[in-house]
């Protein structure tokens, strides 16, 4: 019955707990006030880690650090990103 439980499982991001990560890329906004961790992790499956300028050099995670994902690919996260309006500077 554990496949079938794994399977279906609700909460995707809970199986990243202990599974290796690489870090492919850090993304920042054109004004530098955003960045995004791109991470590809060992299961196959690519979140990103979003981030905005506090001050100085320090950035905060957004979302209370939950990531966004999962992506096919490195590529595909960083095609959705760049798109987004929050990236971009134009969301409120």
């Amino acid at each position: 019955m554990t496949w079938w439980k794994r399977l279906f499982r609700r909460n995707g991001k809970a199986a990243l707990d202990g599974t290796e990560f690489r870090t492919v890329s850090v993304l920042y906004s054109e004004d530098g006030k955003r960045a995004a961790a791109v991470r590809e992790f060992s299961n196959g499956q690519t979140y990103l880690l979003e981030s905005e300028w506090v001050e100085g050099t320090k950035f905060a995670e957004r979302h209370s650090g939950q990531m966004v994902g999962p992506f096919q690919t490195p590529a595909h996260a960083e095609r959705f990103i760049v798109a987004t309006p929050w990236f971009t500077g134009q969301s409120a």
